[in-house]
């Protein structure tokens, strides 16, 4: 008796096919949120604010403000 090659049955279970694409839409869900939350929120709003603090107080230039902002700004598009 031959095998025939037709009759192997290699079809996956409707659930499994269901919750393999629950998990995707999980994960894209999840990479969605950690995608927007860079866009929209910076990282380094504080370090700004403690950066423009130290130049109104005279603790640094302006040359050296502007160095700095552009360093935090450089590091939060690297991300």
């Amino acid at each position: 008796m031959e095998a025939d090659v037709n009759s192997v049955n290699l079809v996956i279970p409707l659930y499994l096919w269901m919750l393999l694409f629950l998990v995707f839409l999980v994960m894209a869900f999840i990479g969605l949120i950690v995608y927007t939350s860079r866009k929209i929120l910076p990282p380094h709003g504080k370090q700004v604010k403690f950066l423009e603090q130290q130049y109104e107080n005279g603790d640094m230039n302006e040359e050296e403000f502007q160095h700095r902002i552009k360093q935090l700004k450089n590091r939060s598009t690297k991300r």
